[in-house]
C-alpha cells in the first residue's frame, strides 16, 4: 500500500506543478518503481486486454526495460528478449506520466505500431 501511495503522490505532485506552470520530472528512482508498480497493479488487475494480442516494450533512459504481453488473459510481464509489435522509449518520469495519462505519446520516442501504443496508454481507463 505504501508503495502505491508514493506513486500516487508523485503523479499528483506533477499535476500540481503543471497547474502552476512549473512541472518537474518525477525522480528517477520513484518513476522506475512506479512503472513496475503500474504494470503489476493497474495493468495486472485490469482484466482482459480489449484489443488484438500484442507485445510491447517499455524502455527507460535510465537503463530499465519491461516487456509486456497483452492478451485476452490480461497483461503479463515476460523475461528475456522477444520480438515486439511496438516499443516506447523515454525517461522513467515521462514513461510513468504517459502511463498515467499525464503526457501524450508524442513526449516519447516510439517504434512500431502507433495505434497499439495509443491503446496501451489509454488502458485501463483510470478516470
Amino acid at each position: 500500500m505504501a508503495r502505491h501511495q508514493v506513486q500516487e503522490a508523485a503523479v499528483h505532485a506533477f499535476d500540481a506543478q503543471l497547474a502552476t506552470g512549473t512541472p518537474q520530472p518525477i525522480p528517477a528512482v520513484v518513476a522506475l518503481d512506479g512503472i513496475a508498480e503500474f504494470i503489476g497493479v493497474s495493468h495486472g488487475t485490469a482484466g482482459p486486454w480489449p484489443h488484438e494480442p500484442t507485445r510491447i516494450g517499455l524502455h527507460a533512459a535510465e537503463g530499465e526495460s519491461w516487456l509486456i504481453d497483452l492478451t485476452e488473459s490480461g497483461s503479463h510481464l515476460i523475461d528475456g528478449q522477444h520480438e515486439t509489435d511496438a516499443d516506447v522509449h523515454g525517461s522513467a518520469s515521462n514513461l510513468l506520466l504517459a502511463l498515467h495519462g499525464r503526457l501524450p505519446l508524442d513526449n516519447l520516442r516510439s517504434e512500431g505500431d502507433r495505434a497499439t501504443l495509443e491503446n496501451l496508454l489509454s488502458w485501463p481507463d483510470l478516470d
